[in-house]
């Protein structure tokens, strides 16, 4: 990453941080939760950590670390949607692959 755009990105996170404190000393929890996930988010994406290792952070802050987990039984990893979808404001009712087929109630005598 080039430093003037890593260096810009830490101060965002810095600038985060400050804005989190604001939003808690106002009482304002669930916007600073929001921009704690913003910050953290932004976090990751300028540290470059992959989802695999993120997931094994987690598992570690809950104490599920101690035993390996079967490959076969691992839950599917959910790709990050692109912007396209957003665009077209079906990035939260579909998978990217293909929209899914919705089932309706079927009449009596059908």
């Amino acid at each position: 990453m080039e430093t003037n755009k890593a260096e810009r990105l830490e101060q965002a996170v810095a600038t985060l941080g400050e804005l989190i404190e604001l939003a808690e000393g106002c009482g304002l929890r669930e916007s600073a939760q929001f921009l704690a996930m913003a910050k953290l988010h932004l976090q990751i994406d300028l540290n470059e950590v992959t989802d695999t290792e993120f997931r094994a952070l987690c598992a570690l802050l809950e104490g599920k670390a101690g035993k390996p987990r079967d490959p076969a039984r691992a839950p599917l990893l959910r790709n990050r949607r692109d912007g396209e979808l957003r665009a077209m404001r079906r990035a939260w009712h579909c998978p990217q692959d293909a929209p899914s087929r919705r089932g309706g109630r079927r009449r009596a005598g059908q």
